[in-house]
């Protein structure tokens, strides 16, 4: 019985096997067993596709260069090889040997070191007391330093030999890579038949440095995914997107290479032109771009000359389309101690920052869906003073409000009671006020649906959500409703404020442009109360703590918000400094918003000095530059 279960086991086992290789690795042996039977192989990888811009504006481009490669001939000797090394070895100005080269090269030159074999074992080899493994162990451990000590000159043949053996035979081996003209003609008149001249593409930017780090970088395969390259019909030697964009939308860039029958005498003849890669377009304005990229940067040089902003270092700013997630221009600075700027656009999506009243659009929604908000309801702004906490007010007296002035206002005090009343308490001086993971779960829950706090699904890799607390306390709950405690990406503020402008309707962030938008969650709240909302909001850009940051010809809904942080002030490990957040989030114009927009301005100030405008002049220079 026992020997039949084990039976049943191993067939089953098998049968697992044999089903996961047809379903999937299938194509990946398929191809191998091509390669290894037909005599059919594929060429070098094809031209990417270039990225452009909205406007068909090009952002990546290829640009030839040219290459001397050798052709190894069937029946080439190591000794022809070589004296063709000597003769190029001229032309190599550094070399790059590693032990394990020396080692190789050796062993090429000196019959496969039968020498460094004694003949007792080699007679031990014959009675198969040692193995084929041991004897090349023993032979590489005899390889001494002196046996593979070789001049400057005999270390260019042997670094021009190791690249003439690399890949398959077939394959042509790149030997000297983006070379010049004068450099290809000096080696044609060489008239070595087994060299050529080839053409392949590098990657071009237009525009600089500009959004380079989103469109990210090609190079070999990273280890760590060679398995799933390789089951996709790609060579180890391939070019392919290793970062950003390049990555992301590899399928799309890397084309088809084109497929060569091979010859007895290693020579290729072509059964299928390759097909280049397909261009994508983004959502990017490239204009749009370089002008935030000039607003940020003449701001950012104002800032640094208050000494209130000795701490202000980087800054963060996202024009988007509200309506479907595309982003129109992207950007993240730091100025270092030089005065140069360097591009961090990529932390936006992995730094994240208390982003202060911003979220409050967010903590009313809490309220009206938790019974914390009566609509219409007036209350006196004051202080919230709770058992041994300090009182919390808002930054001034503000005199009575509602749901919709509390926004316009900003009231810390009308957030405080509606957080103490979306738990089913009431508030009363120096209460004991209760509160459990569940309460926070009710704040994280809506907020998360917004995006804050949450991936917002942009096409780019490595997204991080920012930092949650764990401490369980009732002041902090107060926090959290105020953007004072949890933190969040700047990206994550784009899609929030995009949310808003779409009634609770989530999309994810696109860069690259779609053709139609990724839907993710809907807030389910009756669209009265976004009403309510989006009426508060509008009225922080007229006559509310926005009034001076967009024309307001433009209609524009949404809120600003500052937070008070700590900053590691000498480097040390330990936050010791308190310093200010200041954000502003908006989309305009209110009724079929075009735009939406984020500006975020960590440590502009110490806790106690001016605060420069910083978030107020990039919202007014581009508001003023963008068309409607």
């Amino acid at each position: 019985m026992k020997f039949k279960l084990f039976l049943t086991c191993l067939f089953l086992t098998f049968s697992g096997v044999l089903l996961n290789l047809n379903l999937n690795h299938k194509d990946y042996y398929t191809n191998l067993l091509k390669e290894k039977t037909e005599n059919i192989i594929l060429g070098d990888s094809t031209p990417r596709g270039r990225i452009l811009d909205r406007n068909g504006k090009v952002l990546v481009d290829n640009e030839g260069i040219l290459n001397i490669v050798y052709h190894k001939d069937v029946g080439v000797t190591t000794e022809e090889e070589l004296k063709i090394a000597g003769c190029l070895s001229s032309f190599v100005e550094e070399v790059d040997l590693s032990e394990k080269d020396l080692k190789n090269y050796y062993l090429a030159t000196n019959s496969n070191g039968k020498n460094l074999i004694t003949e007792e074992e080699w007679r031990l080899w014959d009675e198969r007391k040692l193995t084929n493994e041991d004897i090349n162990k023993l032979k590489w451990e005899r390889i001494t330093e002196d046996l593979i000590t070789y001049s400057p000159e005999e270390q260019k043949i042997i670094f021009l030999y190791i690249k003439m053996q690399e890949g398959y035979s077939y394959q042509d081996k790149f030997l000297f890579q983006n070379v010049s003209d004068d450099f290809v003609a000096e080696i044609l008149e060489l008239e070595i038949p087994s060299l050529s001249v080839k053409v392949t593409s590098k990657r071009s930017y237009p525009y600089g440095d500009t959004l380079k780090s989103i469109f990210g970088s090609i190079g070999s395969i990273p280890e760590e995914r060679l398995s799933e390259f390789l089951e996709n019909g790609y060579f180890i030697s391939d070019t392919v997107g290793v970062s950003g964009l390049e990555r992301v939308y590899e399928k799309e860039l890397s084309g088809k290479k084109a497929k060569y029958f091979l010859n007895s005498d290693n020579t290729l003849t072509l059964l299928e032109e390759e097909i280049p890669g397909k261009d994508i377009t983004l959502n990017i304005d490239i204009d749009v771009q370089l002008e935030l990229e000039k607003a940020m940067k003449e701001e950012m040089e104002l800032a640094h000359e208050k000494p209130s902003a000795k701490y202000f270092k980087e800054a963060y700013a996202f024009i988007g389309n509200p309506m479907t997630g595309g982003i129109v221009a992207m950007t993240g600075l730091r100025r270092m101690d030089n005065g140069e700027y360097q591009d961090i656009t990529i932390t936006a999506l992995t730094s994240s920052y208390a982003m202060g009243s911003v979220v409050k659009g967010a903590s009313s929604t809490v309220g009206y869906l938790s019974g914390g908000i009566t609509v219409g309801k007036r209350v006196l702004d004051s202080c919230v003073k709770l058992y041994s906490e300090p009182s919390k007010c808002s930054y001034t007296s503000l005199g009575y409000v509602d749901d919709i002035t509390a926004l316009r206002t900003s009231s810390n005090y009308f957030q405080f009671l509606t957080a103490i009343q979306s738990t089913g308490q009431n508030y009363s001086y120096n209460m004991k006020f209760d509160v459990t993971e569940k309460d926070f779960a009710r704040y994280r829950d809506i907020f998360s649906s917004y995006g804050l706090g949450n991936l917002t699904e942009i096409d780019y890799p490595n997204e991080q959500t920012g930092m949650k607390g764990t401490t369980i306390a009732g002041d902090l709950l107060l926090n959290f409703a105020i953007g004072q405690y949890d933190t969040y990406t700047p990206i994550s503020l784009l899609q929030y404020i995009n949310t808003i402008a779409n009634y609770g309707n989530r999309y994810a962030l696109r860069i690259k442009k779609e053709e139609s938008n990724v839907f993710l969650n809907q807030i389910q709240m009756d669209a009265s109360y976004y009403d309510r909302i989006t009426e508060g909001l509008y009225q922080v850009f007229h006559g509310g703590t926005a009034s001076s940051y967009v024309s307001a010809a433009l209609n524009a809904v949404g809120k600003t918000g500052t937070s008070e942080t700590f900053y590691d002030s000498d480097q040390d490990g330990v936050v010791d400094t308190p310093v200010i957040n200041s954000t502003v989030v908006f989309y305009y114009p209110r009724e079929n918003p075009k735009y939406s927009m984020v500006v975020v301005a960590p440590y502009i100030t110490d806790i106690s000095s001016y605060n420069y405008p910083f978030t107020r002049n990039i919202s007014l220079k581009m508001t003023n530059y963008l068309p409607l």
